[in-house]
């Protein structure tokens, strides 16, 4: 009789485990934009916490108004960037998409590889996509207005996490029951160390890879310099796949204008990645804890898979918790083990 009770328990404790695996996850599917506004408020201020840090310890500055002061300066930084680059982008942008299509059936076989086929397909579905879309005024209004409130309340949440020093810590230990909160936090420390220092390095590496191929196109004379550092910038997250279609794509413009243009343009990304591999990547990488860029490409795929741009901007996140998770699972199982062998 005891012992029937003593199962039926166990499966009674199982199933409501089950239950309540289940519920968490209808729970995270429905609220995805609180918990995405959440998970990117809670990246974006420990992005900028080494400067908290730096103005309100080493500057003697108050942690509010240092903070008031990061925010500040970061809008206007980025206001300012926006009025004198946005032009320049959009004119470059539109020449670059027509530039493109003009170039691209005109090259020979042997040159139109896979990766410049499926290049040429993705701009005449965006192009076509432009051209036939016909949202009525409401829905328009509707989307906009989302994601206004989308990208207000990711600052607001950051804002009100960045104020207070190790404010992710303290929310977890003030919404998680006590059962829960020594592992919780033990575990979000370990992805704060590692999401810092990530965003770290790969802003550095976007931010010279950007800079050296707006430089390198410039100097060497192939169109449209700033959109194609701006998309090596970007790209750069991506890792092997993002500098081959940077490259791709400028040896199709230089290739427009002369072949021996686009083969100083390859040699060039060649150069780059030869620079960024055997020096950037081991001097900055080997000082933090590197994320594999295999993760790295199958989140940001999966990533925009399941929630499309706001997916890929995740995926990076959430694929360094989901990897810190199961460091810390199987470092707590190895340490259990080695107390039953003692």
């Amino acid at each position: 009789m005891n012992q029937s009770s003593q199962k039926l328990e166990v499966s009674w404790t199982a199933l409501w485990r089950i239950f309540i695996f289940v519920g968490f996850a209808l729970l995270l599917y429905f609220a995805r934009a609180a918990f995405a506004v959440l998970l990117i408020g809670i990246v974006l201020s420990l992005g900028i916490e080494p400067i908290i840090a730096f103005l309100s310890e080493k500057l003697k500055i108050g942690r509010v108004m240092a903070t008031a002061t990061v925010f500040i300066v970061g809008i206007l930084t980025l206001a300012l960037v926006a009025y004198i680059a946005l032009p320049i982008l959009i004119g470059e942008f539109a020449g670059f998409l027509a530039k493109l299509n003009q170039i691209l059936p005109s090259l020979p076989a042997s040159l139109t590889s896979m990766s410049i086929t499926s290049v040429q397909s993705g701009i005449s579905k965006v192009s076509g996509f432009l051209a036939s879309i016909n949202l009525s005024f409401s829905a328009t209004f509707l989307a906009i207005l989302q994601n206004i409130v989308f990208i207000f309340s990711t600052i607001i949440v950051t804002l009100y996490l960045s104020m207070e020093k190790n404010g992710a810590d303290r929310m977890l230990q003030i919404i998680l029951p006590e059962k829960y909160e020594k592992d919780v936090v033990s575990i979000f420390r370990g992805f704060e160390k590692k999401m810092r220092r990530w965003l770290a390095t790969q802003f550095a590496l976007s931010l010279f890879v950007g800079v050296m191929v707006f430089l390198g196109m410039f100097l060497i004379g192939v169109k449209y310099p700033a959109i194609l550092g701006l998309l090596a910038a970007i790209l750069e997250i991506v890792p092997i796949i993002g500098p081959v279609i940077t490259g791709a794509l400028a040896f199709v413009v230089a290739a427009g204008d002369s072949v021996a243009l686009a083969i100083y343009a390859v040699i060039f990304f060649v150069l780059i990645q030869q620079l960024e591999n055997h020096v950037l990547v081991p001097l900055l990488m080997g000082k933090s804890m590197k994320v594999h860029p295999v993760v790295v490409l199958v989140s940001i795929l999966a990533g925009s898979e399941v929630a499309g741009f706001t997916g890929i901007i995740l995926s990076v996140p959430i694929a360094v918790l989901v990897q810190e998770i199961f460091n810390y699972l199987a470092e707590k199982r190895s340490k259990k083990l080695e107390l039953s062998i003692e």
